[in-house]
């Protein structure tokens, strides 16, 4: 059976407009909804990681620095980006090396960062 949070996390995929009222209501239920967060996370597309760092951010939990770590290896440059930007605002403990690690392989890929990736990454 799919608990409601499931339900909301599975939502944040949907760019037509459910994932902003799923986004909405998971900052709402906030550190409780951070857990479950954090195993979807893997199963949800760009747009639903993204929106899930947006809940991150808004919620505040130190919990999702581990996964924010773990999306700075995506293979999508704005989740990376958006992941940078969400462990410096949050002033995750642990990510100092990560961050600059994120910061190091953007300028190995000698490709365009997505907008100011290099300077997400370099912790701002």
């Amino acid at each position: 059976m799919t608990t409601r949070i499931e339900r909301l996390i599975q939502q944040l995929d949907d760019s037509t407009g459910p994932s902003y009222d799923a986004r909405a209501e998971l900052i709402l239920i906030g550190s409780d909804a951070i857990p479950s967060i954090i195993d979807g996370l893997p199963s949800l597309d760009r747009f639903g990681q993204l929106t899930a760092i947006e809940v991150f951010e808004e919620v505040g939990d130190p919990r999702c620095g581990p996964a924010l770590i773990g999306l700075l290896d995506s293979d999508n440059p704005t989740v990376r980006e958006w992941a940078a930007m969400a462990l410096a605002s949050l002033e995750i403990d642990g990510a100092i090396k990560p961050l600059r690690r994120a910061y190091r392989a953007c300028l190995e890929r000698a490709t365009p960062p997505d907008r100011t990736e290099s300077v997400g990454s370099a912790g701002r």
